[in-house]
């Protein structure tokens, strides 16, 4: 079983120093917008079952698609109750987001719930689409699947802003994401990426993930100028935009530029 089990390119990435951006898929339903995102250069595929409107199997086959194609699946589920994760992860999910994770407590019950035991409390799958559907001993399997599992704990209140060095110090959290639009929204600030209450519980999260050797990420900012910023201070996981938006923008551009 030793080449049957797939990488996760994106966190051996980003231990290397390069930067890994996600495509959020919101239009597409199937392989093709799978292909799409790899053939432009995206890392990770950010499949939402909290506010997308993918069903689980169209979710399923796509997180399988993407497992075959070299992109990394990672799916944001609708809460911290343990049957989510073990959902998302058995049917092809590399790594999950999770929403609204406030305080250290929350982010430890999220990283249990996408490991198994002792690390987690993840139930046993019948299935193992990750390996081929083989089934090597749980004494091989298990091991391996927690370390290539990436949790990703969603940063989106001021709460879990003054918490965060304590939920970046949080044992089996890998990325603290911070979903700016939420975020603003949050404080009473829509869309204000460039306040200062905004620019500072950035600088707050790139501190307590350097400190505790956790990933910085991010999602929610198009401003190039705060993104080259963010960059510069240390994030490097970008949710980079999606499917829906980039359509619309090359669209719009080539109808204006046909109409003129």
């Amino acid at each position: 079983m030793s080449g049957a089990y797939p990488r996760n390119a994106v966190m051996e990435g980003i231990a290397s120093g390069r930067r890994s951006l996600g495509l959020s898929i919101r239009m597409g339903r199937g392989m093709e917008a799978v292909a799409a995102a790899k053939a432009a250069g995206f890392d990770w595929l950010f499949l939402d079952l909290e506010h997308g409107p993918q069903s689980y199997d169209q979710f399923s086959q796509m997180a399988l698609g993407a497992l075959a194609s070299g992109i990394a699946p990672f799916v944001r589920v609708g809460g911290h109750e343990p049957f989510h994760a073990n959902r998302a992860l058995t049917n092809g999910a590399l790594g999950v987001f999770f929403p609204h994770v406030d305080t250290a407590e929350q982010a430890a019950a999220c990283a249990a719930a996408a490991r198994f035991g002792p690390e987690g409390i993840r139930g046993v799958p019948a299935i193992f689409p990750h390996l081929g559907f083989e089934k090597p001993p749980l004494s091989e399997a298990a091991p391996r699947m927690n370390a290539l599992t990436t949790v990703i704990a969603m940063i989106e209140s001021g709460e879990a802003i003054a918490n965060a060095d304590a939920i970046a110090a949080t044992p089996g959290v890998d990325i603290l994401f911070i979903g700016a639009s939420d975020l603003t929204v949050e404080r009473g600030k829509p869309g204000a990426y460039a306040d200062p209450e905004i620019r500072a519980a950035f600088a707050a999260v790139a501190s307590a993930c350097a400190k505790h050797g956790k990933v910085a990420g991010f999602g929610g900012v198009g401003d190039p100028a705060i993104t080259a910023e963010l960059f510069a201070a240390g994030y490097r996981f970008m949710l980079a935009g999606n499917d829906l938006d980039l359509f619309m923008l090359g669209a719009k551009a080539r109808v204006g530029a046909l109409r003129a």
